[in-house]
């Protein structure tokens, strides 16, 4: 009896009992749509563990979706109990990140660098070269380039080396970085010899998803040992985009030999009918094996595969929406065994806005469903105060919209286990901290939006008229312009000639003394201004100076230049009373049986008590759990279960910890993510207890660009960080790292005040004699123009005011300097209106089939279904669930199956689309239908029209290969 015998799971077949049973050799398993890869992946690592004896902290297997990620982990863990978490199992990205937060300095990384994601790779792009609608194909020529070594149009080139140098200048990797260096990490004779000493065997999911450089990871991985088991289907190679390439199969063959090839012949999934028609239209692609063994399905379904036409997009949608109630009616399934799959995400939004009219629960993949949209969620806070407007929930939720995340964290850290609620703390905080403290301007704008709110709805008879106006302004979080580079902005406070001036500038303050300009050349007027609007009371240009003025010229600022001088100085003087608001608090860590907070218990707890900034007191010690100490996390912590053996039960522990920290405000690094969660769920069955907490990622998230990993924090802060995952070590590392952060911050708020001058400064900046060269004036004057053209400001109307009453021709006029800021058509454009459709034109596209909808009712009724409609939309997770229907790309459907798959748009067009496709374009359109088509366990229907979106579609090739005639309904 094999090992696979007495296991609780599906029956496997001699085909995978062969791959799973391999020796320690390379192994490839081919497997189509519903053979059981990841069953096969899965019982070989309990083969290799249980039968050959290996370790299974020296087994390595990669994934490349975080759902394939989560899935294989709970497998595993039903499959190899404890022992689970010490296989090293995760996406191949995670495992090049932490590779190199260990070892990239090898290649030329620094300690604590960043991640970035394609949003903030987005941002970066903007800020090299303002908003382009096409760059997130630049990223994607980005990646070919990097990947498949194609050349970079020079506008490209030129964009993609100021790119790079952005990336290294704020120490930041993407999410090519990560393979590229890895790859090049092992390529390193004494580094890669490291790496590859630690693992027996390698094992791949999805091989087909493998891009060149990937691939190369891991053949350097097994270079040594050569025991490698991936699992794959070149037939389901969909990802060419991303550098995949099915090539990578004959590859791996050469590489490893062709002795170790195992095909699953099974299709559990998919009917008999359906893989006769997928398989006619795989095998018109150019094989890449001479003699493929291919899905053998056991049953027929009593649906017959139906391909139907419709005139246009409109009457297919209406179409499917009688046939899947129809169907349900009949067949009485739940919402969630049915799919509506696309090419494109424009198919998916109209599909959503029909379904919701219709009344038929649905959601769109991650990131797309209509909530998710930053624009429709605002609407939706904006349009539920407008419901209730004297509801504090609803009032709390659009400030949790429209403020920055650190600032409600921080008042619903002091609302916390009070009596005062996150409201009345937001007003308090606007009361205490200077007036100008961009943090209070925000609330007090927040506050007056809720008012005004309020009041908008009783302007309006329809939802159309008042979505359009809530969306007539920029819409989401507060956040100023120098916010968004405050990261490249100096500290007023480091710098010598700003401190000078601003120590002049507060005497002068002090002792009612006037500040007086000479004549400049039409700068004193802006800069005479930016004092009067930080403060100053008096501020004369020209004439003689007055015997106890302050003169200020020139002179005062020999290296940044005057306007840059004078507007950092204000700043300084206005934040002098800005200070760090968390002095006194308790830092707390926790080590755990697990990671997993449903189940976890603590292991070890400790805190230190800080006041006024300084470490007074401190509490430690080990916890004894009643459940087990996981394998993984034993590994990260190194306590036992002999460490804890004689130590108190958490409810032992629990009075003393709490009187230790009393009523101070808690303090934990990813705490809302784990330590808080867990800590309530252990003191829920002991008491009420309360306490008030705060976490400082978010925090840490906003104010450094880099890792915000507790460690690397503490290196880029210059904190010793102890012994990481001890919790006595980590909250006192969290102690230090929490104060600094609180500098940042203070430092940031400096650096970002007095945005609402930008327009003089942006007046001032262009009336210099000369084009600034230094970086940040540079900057600031680009950023500054809008706002002093803009239709808002006062700043051209007072400085044509000052300009008469100075009757000195030889100041530039209005007209010189609008030319200096870029010219009258430039202002015309900034000046111009633009409604919610230019601004917002995804969003209101996707909102208008549910605005017309309402029409007609009174307008708190329109409010109202359209507030039910937008709920149903919210995407739950990845996972299919049983009451809503799932509009997915093709892209995102691997790995999933239901029992009603509708594939919209077989059609030129859009499949394979592009005016002129290649060859390998047209055979990835065919697998990437193919995959869409072996999702269904029983019914499948393909739909094409004659136009959409008004265009013409052309023929249905992928249908005619296939002889499926499409009919009409």
């Amino acid at each position: 009896m094999t090992i696979l015998d007495a296991l609780d799971t599906p029956i496997a077949s001699a085909t995978q009992r062969r791959a799973i049973e391999a020796g320690s050799e390379p192994v490839l398993v081919l497997a189509g749509p519903g053979a059981g890869k990841t069953f096969c992946l899965i019982e070989r690592i309990g083969f290799l563990v249980e039968k050959l004896q290996f370790d299974p902290a020296r087994i390595c297997a990669f994934t490349f979706t975080n759902k394939a990620a989560g899935e294989i982990a709970t497998r595993l863990e039903r499959r190899l109990g404890p022992r689970a978490g010490l296989v090293k199992s995760g996406t191949i990205h995670a495992f090049c990140a932490e590779l190199l937060r260990e070892l990239g300095e090898t290649v030329g990384l620094q300690r604590g660098f960043g991640i970035v994601d394609e949003e903030f790779q987005l941002s970066l792009l903007r800020r090299l070269e303002g908003y382009r609608r096409w760059h997130r194909q630049v990223l994607g020529r980005f990646s070919t380039h990097r990947f498949l070594g194609e050349p970079l149009r020079q506008n490209d080139a030129e964009l993609f080396s100021r790119y790079r140098s952005l990336l290294e200048q704020k120490n930041l990797v993407d999410f090519d970085m990560l393979v590229l260096k890895t790859d090049e990490l092992l390529r390193n004779d004494a580094a890669g010899a490291t790496v590859r000493a630690r693992w027996d065997c390698v094992l791949v999911d999805e091989f087909q998803d493998l891009n060149r450089i990937q691939y190369a990871i891991i053949r350097e991985l097994v270079r040594d040992h050569r025991n490698l088991f991936a699992v794959g289907d070149d037939e389901q190679s969909i990802y060419s985009w991303a550098g995949a390439d099915p090539e990578l199969f004959l590859t791996l063959m050469n590489d490893f030999g062709k002795k170790g090839v195992i095909e699953l012949g099974e299709n559990r999934r998919c009917p008999r009918q359906v893989v006769v028609l997928a398989r006619r239209l795989a095998a018109i692609n150019t094989p890449l094996f001479e003699h493929r063994r291919h899905a053998e399905p056991d049953r027929d379904s009593p649906y017959p595969v139906t391909a139907l036409t419709f005139a246009t997009e409109k009457a297919e949608i209406a179409w499917i929406i009688e046939d899947l109630r129809r169907d349900r009616e009949e067949c009485q399934h739940a919402w969630g065994d049915v799919a509506l799959l696309y090419r494109k995400h424009e198919i998916g939004d109209l599909a959503e806005a029909a379904f919701l009219a219709a009344g038929i629960p649905c959601r769109l993949v991650q990131g797309r469903a209509l909530a998710d949209d930053p624009a429709v969620g605002y609407v939706i806070a904006a349009l539920r105060l407008i419901q209730s407007p004297d509801d504090p929930f609803h009032q709390e939720g659009f400030l949790q919209v429209v403020l920055p995340p650190a600032v409600f964290d921080e008042a619903r850290a002091t609302a916390e286990a009070t009596d005062q609620n996150v409201l009345s703390q937001l007003q308090r905080m606007a009361r205490e901290l200077p007036w100008r403290h961009a943090d209070a301007r925000k609330i007090r704008r927040g506050f007056a939006v809720l008012q005004n709110l309020a009041a908008l709805g009783a302007r309006h008879t329809t939802l159309a008229s008042l979505v359009q106006d809530i969306l007539s302004e920029r819409v989401g979080p507060f956040r100023s312009v120098l916010e968004d580079v405050h990261d490249v902005l100096s500290d007023p406070a480091e710098n010598e000639e700003v401190q000078r001036l601003s120590h002049r500038l507060a005497e002068a303050l002090a002792t009612g003394r006037p500040i007086w300009i000479p004549r400049l050349g039409g700068i004193e007027i802006p800069l005479r201004e930016l004092l009067l609007g930080a403060g100053l009371p008096r501020v004369l240009l020209g004439g003689d100076r007055p015997a106890n003025a302050t003169a200020l010229g020139p002179a005062d600022a020999p290296s940044l230049g005057l306007s840059l001088t004078v507007f950092k100085a204000a700043q300084l003087l206005v934040s002098r009373d800005f200070g760090n608001r968390f002095r006194d608090f308790t830092a707390v860590d926790l080590e755990s049986t697990d990671r997993d907070i449903a189940r976890a218990e603590i292991v070890e707890i400790a805190a230190v008590r800080v006041r006024d900034g300084e470490i007074v007191e401190e509490f430690r010690s080990l916890v004894k759990p009643r459940v087990p100490i996981t394998e993984g996390a034993r590994a990260v912590h190194g306590i036992g279960e002999d460490d804890v053996a004689d130590a108190p039960f958490f409810e032992e522990l629990w009075p003393a910890f709490q009187e230790f920290f009393g009523g101070d405000l808690l303090v934990a690094h990813y705490g809302y993510h784990f330590d808080f969660p867990l800590l309530r769920r252990m003191t829920d069955a002991l008491s009420r207890a309360h306490f008030r907490t705060y976490d400082t990622l978010p925090l840490a998230r906003q104010l450094h660009a880099g890792s915000a990993k507790l460690v690397d924090l503490a290196r880029h802060y210059g904190v010793d960080p102890g012994q990481s995952h001890r919790a006595h070590d980590d909250a006192r590392t969290l102690a230090h790292v929490f104060l600094a952060l609180g500098e940042a911050k203070v430092a940031r708020a400096r650096k970002t005040v007095l945005a609402n001058l930008l327009d003089y400064l942006g007046v001032a900046l262009a009336l210099g004699d000369e084009e600034p060269t230094e970086s940040e004036a540079q900057l600031l004057r680009r950023l500054s123009t809008p706002y002093a053209l803009g239709r808002y400001s006062t700043c051209l109307d007072r400085y044509r005011l000052e300009r008469d009453q100075a009757g000195d021709e030889s100041i530039p006029t209005v007209d010189e300097v609008i030319e200096r800021l870029g010219g009258e058509q430039r202002m015309l454009r900034i000046r111009a209106d633009r409604s919610a459709d230019e601004r917002y034109p995804g969003a209101m596209r996707r909102l208008r089939v549910l605005l017309d909808q309402s029409a007609g009712q009174p307008l708190a009724e329109q409010i109202a279904a359209f507030l039910d409609r937008a709920v149903l939309s919210r995407w739950d997770g990845a996972e299919p669930e049983p009451a809503r229907v799932n509009l997915l790309t093709l892209h995102s459907t691997k790995g999933l199956e239901f029992s009603r798959v509708y594939i919209v748009g077989a059609e030129d067009a859009q499949l394979p689309g592009g005016r002129d496709p290649s060859k390998r374009e047209i055979e990835e359109a065919r697998r990437l239908l193919y995959v869409g088509m072996t999702r269904t366990k029983d019914r499948l229907v393909l739909t094409r029209v004659d136009a959409r979106s008004g265009k013409d579609t052309g023929g249905h090739r992928f249908l005619d290969e296939m002889a499926l005639l499409p009919r009409s309904p």
